[in-house]
């Protein structure tokens, strides 16, 4: 009796466990698409650099230089260089994993990251999605909300 129990206790959470792993993967991927519409450049990078400049105001600007992978958004590059302005101080963390990265573009042809939430992690569901879609993605219309 009480071995059935277990396994009935055990199912149960196993089966509560892929219910919330499939809802963050969800919640991931209606972010990823929220992005899309709001910038105008995605593309799977691998960062190879970054150089801090100190600015006159007492913050950062961080230029990351990546290796692109692939573009989805935007015009094609193989080697890209965005910036970032942040508080001075502020840590510089990379590694040469590939990520996903939202971008804005400036008027002088500058690329520039619009903030939290520009930058993905490659997943099955993210990775799944863009490959169903890839042809789909160049065409989402650009509101660029969060490039002004």
């Amino acid at each position: 009796m009480m071995k059935k129990v277990l396994v009935i206790l055990f199912v149960l959470f196993a089966s509560t466990h892929v219910v919330y792993a499939k809802s963050a993967e969800l919640l991931e991927l209606k972010g990823f698409k929220e992005v899309i519409k709001n910038v105008h450049y995605l593309a799977k990078v691998k960062i190879t650099n970054v150089e801090i400049l100190r600015e006159e105001d007492e913050s950062e600007k961080h230029v990351y230089f990546a290796e692109v992978l692939a573009t989805y958004k935007g015009k094609t590059h193989k080697k890209l260089s965005y910036e970032m302005v942040v508080e001075q101080g502020e840590d510089v963390v990379f590694n040469s994993a590939p990520v996903y990265v939202a971008l804005c573009l400036d008027e002088k042809g500058t690329y520039y990251w619009p903030g939290t939430g520009s930058e993905f992690k490659p997943s099955l569901v993210i990775d799944t999605w863009l490959t169903e879609n890839k042809s789909n993605v160049e065409k989402i219309s650009t509101d660029a909300d969060w490039c002004e």
